[in-house]
């Protein structure tokens, strides 16, 4: 919206006062609410009022409420018109005031200010943050984070999805997802997540990772949580996915590390008590996949009032396995070594 005024001399007269020189010359580095200006001035909040009215009726300055703060800037350029050339030449002319060192350095200090207030309120709250965070977190955030950091439309396979918990997180790239699981009750838990979601384009099939009905290279990437330890021959699971992953795609595995609680196997199904780092990277080898990235972290102690777990292992208490996250990168076939099927790391 370009300002009318009733004469030119109202642009003149605005501007015809060192206070109000110092003013825009300040406000040509950012917004600032009158108390900053009151600061960085060194004059009374009603003197400051005053001179902002004046510029602000003769529209060289823009103003904006923020809840109960109100920010001063300068009028953009387009909006004075014809007069735009004159709102150059008299900020360059107001860079030339006495006070402007001054005001600088004031100028300096209450933004330092403003920042060091900030650092002390984190410095307080850190204790309490993660509890802040997740009321204002949100997975599709999240999701639109990593989208922003990986190539769009990649086609990616979940291998084992559950009850899909990271389909939102793997849609939310704009991948082209196929989710797999040997469970029918799991997938139809994971068709309801996307149905609340509204996450479109993602299909599922019930297979086997021992024998995906994929072709060759169909997907650029497949990921297995929590899985491997579950099936009877980890090496060809291993062996599947890399097969379907095009050369240049990478296979992405988290599973626990080798332990020795006996008592997954007989309450959770694990036919394998977790996989050292020499055990898989070994299976990527193997299998034509070089190894991109190996990480172990410790699970979140389970607080176990909060979490219903079945009868058979509320005495088991809160003490799991670390997990692993394996990453390997598909060779060309060129160079990868010959594929046999074998059992896997661990016993035999």
């Amino acid at each position: 919206m370009v300002v009318q005024f009733q004469h030119p001399a109202a642009l003149f007269q605005a501007v015809g006062d060192p206070t109000r020189l110092r003013i825009l010359r300040v406000l040509g580095r950012g917004e600032l609410t009158v108390q900053d200006l009151v600061q960085v001035l060194g004059l009374s909040q009603p003197g400051v009022s005053k001179h902002l009215a004046v510029l602000r009726e003769a529209g060289w300055l823009s103003h904006r409420k923020d809840g109960t703060w109100g920010w001063y800037g300068l009028a953009d350029r387009s909006s004075l018109g014809d007069a735009a050339d004159l709102r150059d030449a008299v900020l360059t002319l107001a860079g030339g005031v006495p006070e402007a060192a001054g005001d600088d350095e004031a100028l300096r200090r209450v933004l330092a200010d403003r920042d060091r207030r900030t650092g002390e309120f984190f410095a307080g709250i850190a204790g309490a943050w993660d509890q802040i965070r997740p009321a204002f977190e949100a997975p599709d955030i999240q999701a639109g984070a990593v989208a922003a950091l990986v190539p769009p439309g990649l086609a990616v396979l979940d291998i084992g999805t559950g009850t899909g918990a990271l389909l939102p997180l793997l849609a939310g790239t704009g991948a082209s997802v196929t989710a797999v699981d040997t469970s029918e009750a799991m997938l139809e838990r994971a068709r309801q997540l996307c149905e609340r979601e509204q996450l479109a384009g993602v299909r599922f099939h019930s297979a086997d990772v021992q024998a995906l009905p994929f072709a060759d290279g169909t997907f650029d990437a497949a990921y297995c949580s929590m899985v491997l330890h579950h099936v009877a021959s980890p090496g060809q699971a291993v062996h599947e996915m890399a097969r379907v992953v095009r050369p240049g795609g990478r296979v992405v595995v988290a599973a626990f590390t080798r332990h020795n609680l006996q008592w997954m196997r007989d309450e959770l199904a694990h036919q394998w008590l977790g996989f050292s780092r020499e055990e898989m990277l070994a299976l990527f080898d193997r299998h034509g996949l070089a190894p991109r990235r190996y990480l172990v972290r410790r699970p979140s102690q389970i607080d176990l009032a909060r979490v219903s777990l079945p009868p058979g292992l509320q005495d088991r208490g809160a003490v799991w396995p670390d997990v692993f996250l394996a990453v390997g990168e598909k060779v060309p076939a060129a160079a990868a070594p010959s594929v046999t099927d074998d059992a896997g790391p661990g016993p035999r």
